[in-house]
Order: structure tokens, then sequence, then C-alpha cells
């Protein structure tokens, strides 16, 4: 019994709590959240908020286990994740059915799964370690590491998701930038990436669609925005209570992509900034701790990580409120979503590691 009390009291210690706590509280915000949405979805509502209670339950026990690796071990389990999650995301453009006019889902016994979202993580430790290898040794890792970036655009703008393409390189450059280059390699890299943005407004339809309706209001429907907006609006401070929340019922989305609106209809505004601040104090917490390190590896790895969180977290909130494009990216810990769950436990998992190893340098 004794020695079960501290092998607990030992994983705690290993644990940074700040990250660890507020992650939990965001998840119990998302359990309300999603009762909520899940009862204005016809008769499967049951069964939409058993499967999110399975994903809380899934990716609290991923968050627990991957804090206990070594910086070793999460580098192989970040490679095998990479190199699995990048075959599962070629096989849905070639075995599965398109969904929605895309090709990203998995499916199987009823459950969806997006293979990319699961490369998110894993290819933040890949691209650190193949960056910290060429500010060592000056060899081939940085075209490695470009290829592989290559790779896995092609692989999302084939099916299509342009949003996690952005998502990704953004991340991905400011790793770069971070291992302070030459302006010689930045600069062809940018230029490329300008004129893959611009083929893409021109050969996608939806992101011509997305970006024409954003800035000139008048090529499409904006009933979804429209409808988040007079959300937050009627919320106003203390919200309407939880299920009662009359005008964000007509959401198609208020479950995943739309759950901001949501809460701050049946929450308020108190609610909201409560929860910013949640994932506020998760990322500066991130960004002071692996500022310690002299580890590049450590270092540009937690950034990277600590980016794609927050950097989700800000393009679902934008878009809810117009500041952005809509996107189908959903809120972290918060929205529906098993795959984007997941996902977003092996980022805080691999941050667990990640500051444990600059706590006890």
């Amino acid at each position: 019994m004794q020695n079960k009390k501290n092998d607990i009291i030992g994983f705690f210690s290993n644990l940074d709590k700040l990250i660890f706590f507020s992650v939990i509280l965001l998840m119990f915000v998302g359990i309300f959240a999603v009762f909520s949405a899940s009862t204005r979805i016809d008769q499967k509502y049951d069964l939409l908020f058993k499967k999110h209670l399975l994903f809380c339950l899934l990716g609290f026990f991923m968050i627990c286990f991957l804090s206990k690796f070594s910086i070793k071990s999460l580098i192989f389990i970040s490679i095998f994740f990479f190199c699995f999650s990048l075959l599962l995301s070629i096989s849905t453009i070639i075995f599965f059915p398109e969904t929605k006019g895309a090709s990203r889902w998995i499916k199987v016994f009823g459950f969806s799964f997006q293979p990319s979202e699961i490369i998110k993580p894993s290819f933040i430790i890949v691209s650190s370690l193949l960056l910290s290898r060429f500010k060592t040794k000056h060899d081939f890792s940085f075209l490695v590491n470009v290829f592989i970036f290559v790779l896995i655009g092609l692989i999302l703008l084939r099916q299509p998701d342009f949003g996690m393409f952005l998502l990704l390189f953004f991340v991905w450059i400011i790793q770069i930038f971070n291992s302070k280059l030459d302006l010689k390699i930045l600069t062809p890299i940018i230029l490329i990436f300008l004129g893959v943005f611009v083929t893409s407004y021109f050969l996608l339809e939806h992101v011509r669609f997305r970006i024409n309706n954003f800035f000139f209001g008048n090529v499409g429907d904006n009933y979804q925005i429209n409808k988040s907006l007079e959300s937050f609006a009627n919320g106003g401070l203390f919200g309407q209570g939880l299920g009662n929340g009359n005008i964000s019922k007509s959401l198609p989305d208020a479950h995943s992509d739309f759950i901001f609106a949501l809460i701050g209809e049946e929450f308020g505004i108190l609610a909201i900034v409560i929860i910013i601040c949640l994932y506020l104090t998760i990322y500066l917490r991130i960004f002071f701790i692996c500022h310690r390190t002299n580890n590049f590896f450590i270092l540009n790895s937690t950034l990277g990580l600590g980016n794609i969180f927050i950097f989700q977290t800000i393009i679902n909130i934008s878009t809810s409120i117009n500041l952005l494009p809509t996107k189908g990216m959903t809120l972290p810990f918060i929205s529906y979503g098993g795959s984007s769950f997941l996902s977003n436990a092996i980022i805080i998992g691999f941050v667990m590691v990640l500051l444990k190893v600059v706590k006890n340098e």
C-alpha cells in the first residue's frame, strides 16, 4: 500500500500541475458544453455524449501514460506515430470515401479517425530532431526536414485540408526561425509557400469561397457566423444557463467547430474569459519554463508543441467571432472530436516529458 502511495506521489511530482489541472478544467467545461450541444442532435445525442466521455477518458490516460516517458522514448514514439499516421493519411485518399468533399477520415465500427491530427505533435518532434542535428553537423538533415514537410503538405492539400496545412506551416517556419538559419535558406521557403497559397486560392474552390466570403461578406451564406455572433450577444455576462441557449441551438456545428459560441450563450462572457485564461496559462507556462534550457532540441520541441496548441485555440475562437475565415478546427479539450482530442492529449503528454527534463536540469 505504501509503495502504491509513493508511486502516485512520484507520478504527480513529475507532472506540471498548473498545466495538468488547467487541462482537466477545460475537459470539464467541454463535458458540460458537449452534453448541452448533444441534446439537440436528433436521436443520437446520447451516443455522441458517451463518445465524448470516452475521448476524455482516453485523453486523460494518454497524458498520464506519455508523461512517464524519457526523452529517448519520446523520440522513438514520435517517429512511430509520425510514420504510422502518415501512411494512414495516404490511405484515406486511396481507400476511403469522401465525407463533405474531403478524404480525411478512416471510418471503422461507427468511429471516424483523422490520422493527420496525429501528424501534428509527432512532426514537431521529428522536425526539431532534424533541425537540432543540422545545427551541430551541418549535413543533409535540413533537406530531409523540408522533404518531409513537402510530403505532408501534398497529402493535406490533396485531401484537402488547407487549414491544417497552414497551421503546420506556421509552426514549422517558427521552428526554422528559432534555428537561426541563413536568410538564403528561409527566403525561398517563404516564397514557395506564398506560391502554394495563391495556387490553392485559385485551384481549391472551398479555400477561395471562404476567403472571399470573409473579406467581401456577400459571396455566400453567413448563417453560421451570424448565429455565432448572436449567441455571444445573447449570453451577456453570466449566460442563459446550461441547455438554455436558444440561438446556438440552431448552429449545425455547436458541438465541435462553434462550441465556443454555445459556451458564450449558455455560460456568458465571464466563463469565456476564464477559459481564455486557462489556455493562456498553459501556453505561458510552456513558454517560460522551456526557455530555462540550453538544449536546442528541447526548446524547439516544446515551443513547437505550445505554438500548435495555442494557434489551434486562436483559430477556433477567431472564426467563431468572425476574425478569421471559417475553418473546421476544434477547440482543444472542449470540442467534440476524438482525433483532435487525442492529438491535443499527445501534445500535452509530450510537453510534460520535456518540461520535466528542463526542471531536472
